[in-house]
């Protein structure tokens, strides 16, 4: 038995393949078992500026430590790179990817790692997740979105979340997450505004597991909205 969501089960079986995201439709990824629509497989694929958290948000994810997460002034992923895990009976392939977004990247090196990500999850439904740092907004976060959908299609939006990381900062500012909703830049409200304001934070020197259910109950709704568009 699987994890049901708004009438939703996560957990039997997934024959679909597909030879490009842009073209997916995540029904495409459903079938249906006793009246249910289901899947047994999620790919969560980490996408973000370097240095935003999104190997040390992928260990938390996984429960362990996989990717390389260190303090750098260089890029540490170079490479995309996935790790699997079981979570509420639902099977999860986190896909941590390089800056993908950097206009000082060469576009032969852009196009193989874009390549490789479709590579690594073109036989599973998608959700996207874009990982930011709470107290840093660069200008070169300010049209990622746009940058997401010539990469991933026009309805990349709609299977995107966003993670913030280094949410201890705002323990220490004695804010909640609704707080920092409310008073973030007109730039980055507008990011949130078209991803349906999907949004959570980690922690990821914290090893508490309600961050990671709070992110997959997100996941979830991505799953069971996404399955609609049809």
């Amino acid at each position: 038995m699987g994890l049901a969501v708004g009438g939703v089960l996560y957990g039997a079986s997934d024959p679909g393949r597909i030879n490009s995201l842009s073209c997916a439709s995540p029904a495409f990824f459903l079938h249906h078992h006793e009246g249910k629509q289901s899947v047994t497989t999620v790919n969560l694929v980490l996408l973000g500026l370097a240095g935003t958290g999104k190997s040390a948000s992928g260990n938390t994810i996984l429960g362990r430590k996989h990717f390389v997460s260190k303090p750098s002034s260089n890029q540490v992923t170079t490479e995309c790179q996935v790790a699997e895990t079981e979570i509420n009976d639902l099977h999860v392939r986190v896909i941590d990817t390089p800056d993908m977004f950097d206009d000082d990247t060469e576009p032969s090196v852009r196009d193989k790692h874009v390549k490789r990500c479709k590579e690594l999850c073109e036989s599973e439904p998608c959700v996207f997740v874009l990982v930011m740092h709470v107290s840093r907004f660069t200008d070169g976060e300010r049209d990622i979105l746009k940058k997401l959908e010539n990469t991933f299609g026009t309805k990349v939006k709609e299977q995107t979340v966003i993670l913030f990381t280094r949410g201890d900062n705002l323990e220490e500012a004695e804010m909640s997450l609704e707080d920092f909703l409310h008073s973030c830049q007109p730039g980055l409200k507008e990011i949130i505004e078209k991803c349906d304001n999907r949004c959570v934070v980690f922690e990821n020197r914290s090893s508490g597991s309600d961050q990671v259910e709070k992110l997959m109950n997100t996941v979830s709704t991505v799953l069971k909205n996404t399955a609609k568009i049809q």
